[in-house]
Parts: structure tokens; C-alpha cells; sequence
């Protein structure tokens, strides 16, 4: 298939032609994946979630009006998706930790903190500070992460990360002061 304007995919996969789809499912795999791993933190979890976008989209494309951009659109099913998982995920993991479960997760992520300080010749500042910044990162509510992840890691404008939220651009703007602000306090010990 000769390459084609984004446009007239949208209208092929619209009439149900699914080439077309799988063409602009080959234009966003990789940004919907990134950002589904910025949110979810995981990898199997960022795939399934990629994946679960990609069919969502499949199912409403017929249903896609042009209001906003293809792009807009698609990133807004990743970060509502996202956002319901950690949601569940969240609720999940309260539910075991009230029952006095171990959460295996936090066990294992202990462990490899563990090893990492007994033995710091392994790993240099940088990685550590990669690290800590993956963990800061994960560690903020949803709408600050989903923000931030527009923003930093899909590097879009606090309007188009507007639009995907569905929030003003001053929301936008005001999660990212405090995302920042988030971020600073728990990366401290890296920056003295």
C-alpha cells in the first residue's frame, strides 16, 4: 500500500478497511506505547494497555468526528485507559494490604533497593538517579503523571495535553508546577 495522507487512512478505516487502520496503527504504536509505560510503569502492563487503546480505537473509529486531531483522540483513549487500570490497580492493592497480604510488588522493588545499597559500585549516580526518577515519577497521583507524561515524555504543548485530558491549559499548567514540585522534593537526595 503506497503511503497515504492520515486523513484518508482515517476515512478507509472509517468504511471498515482495516489496512488503513494498521497503517496508523503503525504511525502510533510506539508513542501510545511509551506513554502507556510512563503511566503504568510496567512493561507487560504498557503493552496490554497499548493494545487494549489500539482495539478501543478500532471499535469507535467509525464513531471518530474530526473534532479534534486523530492524535488527540488516540492519546486520550491511552491516558483514560491508563488512568482506569491504575485505578483498579490501586484499589486492588489497598484491598490485599488491608487484608494483610504481602504486595509481591513492593516486596521485590525492596529487594532490588537492597541490593543496589549493598553493592554501589555496580551502578553509577546516573543510573541510580534514573532510577529514583522512574520511581518519583510512578509515584504521582495519576492526573499529575498523565500530565506529565504528555508533556515531558510526548513532548506536547499544554494545549494539545489540554485537549487529550479534557482540562483547561491552565489545569495543565498547574499540574506540571506541581509535578515539578513533587519530583524536586523526592529527587533531593540526588540533588545535593
Amino acid at each position: 500500500m503506497k503511503a497515504e495522507g492520515e486523513s484518508q487512512l482515517i476515512e478507509q478505516a472509517r468504511r471498515g478497511e482495516i489496512e488503513a487502520f494498521m497503517e496508523l496503527v503503525k504511525k502510533y504504536e510506539h508513542r501510545i506505547f511509551q506513554l502507556t509505560y510512563r503511566l503504568s510503569g510496567n512493561r507487560e502492563d504498557a503493552a496490554d494497555l497499548a493494545q487494549e487503546t489500539f482495539l478501543q480505537a478500532f471499535r469507535a473509529i467509525k464513531d471518530f468526528r474530526g473534532n479534534s486531531s486523530f492524535h488527540t483522540w488516540l492519546h486520550r483513549i491511552a491516558v483514560n485507559r491508563s488512568l482506569n487500570f491504575l485505578k483498579r490497580h490501586n484499589r486492588e492493592k489497598s484491598y490485599r494490604d488491608e487484608a494483610g497480604q504481602i504486595d509481591e510488588n513492593s516486596g521485590r522493588g525492596r529487594q532490588k533497593a537492597e541490593l543496589k545499597v549493598a553493592s554501589p559500585e555496580d551502578s553509577s549516580l546516573s543510573e541510580e538517579f534514573r532510577a529514583g526518577l522512574k520511581k518519583a515519577i510512578e509515584e504521582l497521583p495519576p492526573a499529575f503523571r498523565a500530565t506529565f507524561s504528555l508533556v515531558v515524555g510526548q513532548e506536547m504543548s499544554h494545549k494539545e495535553a489540554a485537549e487529550v485530558l479534557g482540562c483547561s491549559e491552565g489545569t495543565v499548567s498547574w499540574r506540571m508546577h506541581e509535578a515539578r514540585k513533587m519530583l524536586k522534593k523526592k529527587l533531593q537526595p540526588f540533588l545535593t
